[in-house]
């Protein structure tokens, strides 16, 4: 059975992994294909459709509804987490909301766009992601955040092309839109970036040109079959009035290659499930401080006993100390029900999530 362990991770060091999540009403009737985008029409948006804009083998997703507006910047909360306030500290709506509606918003982050679009109101924001594999800190993989504003855009593209950070980016046309790519360079590695922006309120940030084609062609007309399809166990188990939540289902083909897979045995990342299936997570709308997660395997017999347990007490580091209880509410599933009342259980619940889609960190 998949299960994720924190154990022995820093807290100083969940701030990089913390970026994911947010339902859209994706169970049910199928979406009709979106028209072809232009960028002198003001389109609507349907929710629904987001999926459909995904590469087929996309192996997670994330996903928040809003409306919520975007902060300045990603707190650093690393001197407030050597505090012993932190370890105490109750958990408010309004920071679980916020930990949650950035995951989707990852790349948006990792580009350095949350200062231009500070209070920007987001209506929805989906990111997917494939073919993960070890990099120097944190996983890397192929993905892109999709990201639909209450308003339109204009202007937006000149405004991020005349930053300072963005004046060396080069312009170019995929699939009948212009896009920024721009290239970021360290001593330990070189990433590419692209921007888009396909329909007047819809900002594209990808972090690799064979997916971003893949969306933009999506966009332009439906193509089956459709990333992550409605057959698949997971959906079952996902509220579709849950605001926040994300989805992954292991590729097999896949396994050998990532290490965050429990098909590919244990690692440092997982520990290993030739019977895993695929895992959600999702805040109950219900009640904003539980957040369940759901691991899905062939493995009944493992994953009852897992449940039998009634709960775990996980205490990752000094000072921390939080309680995950368990549950089998169906054949080979187990869920995993954290209550968010403190910052501390929030943020390696975050982390825990991260981890489960794909997100691991080297330490």
């Amino acid at each position: 059975m998949f299960r994720i362990g924190v154990c022995g991770v820093y807290a100083a060091v969940l701030t990089a992994l913390i970026a994911v999540a947010a339902p859209v009403s994706l169970v049910g009737d199928p979406p009709q294909s979106p028209k072809p985008s232009t960028r002198n029409t003001d389109q609507a948006v349907v929710e629904k459709n987001l999926i459909w804009w995904l590469p087929a083998d996309t192996e997670s997703v994330v996903a928040a509804r809003g409306p919520f507006t975007i902060p300045n910047e990603v707190p650093n909360e690393t001197n407030e987490k050597n505090d012993q306030e932190w370890l105490t500290r109750k958990a408010a709506p309004a920071d679980i909301r916020v930990g949650l509606e950035e995951l989707p918003l990852e790349l948006l982050y990792d580009v350095d766009l949350s200062e231009t679009l500070k209070g920007y109101t987001v209506a929805y924001a989906m990111q997917g992601s494939r073919h993960f594999r070890p990099g120097n800190e944190v996983m890397e993989y192929e993905g892109c955040s999709i990201v639909v504003f209450d308003r339109n855009l204009d202007g937006l593209e000149t405004t991020i092309a005349q930053m300072p950070d963005w004046k060396g980016a080069s312009r170019g046309v995929i699939s009948g839109t212009q896009v920024l790519i721009w290239q970021e360079k360290s001593k330990d590695a070189e990433r590419t970036y692209l921007l888009a922006f396909p329909k007047p309120n819809v900002l594209l940030i990808a972090n690799n040109r064979k997916y971003l084609v893949e969306v933009l062609e999506r966009m332009a007309q439906k193509k089956m079959p459709r990333a992550l399809p409605n057959e698949l166990p997971e959906w079952k188990f996902l509220d579709a009035n849950a605001r926040f939540w994300g989805l992954r289902h292991y590729d097999p083909t896949q396994a050998k290659k990532d290490p965050t897979s429990p098909l590919g045995g244990d690692s440092a990342y997982v520990q290993g499930d030739p019977k895993a299936i695929g895992v959600l997570f999702a805040l109950d709308p219900k009640s904003e401080r539980s957040l369940v997660v759901t691991s899905l395997s062939r493995d009944d017999a493992k994953t009852k006993a897992e449940a039998g347990r009634g709960h775990v007490v996980s205490e990752p580091e000094g000072g921390v100390r939080y309680e995950v209880g368990l549950r089998n509410p169906a054949p080979g599933v187990l869920e995993e029900v954290y209550t968010l009342d403190r910052s501390s259980t929030l943020d390696y619940c975050l982390l825990a999530i991260q981890f489960a889609l794909g997100r691991g960190m080297n330490f």
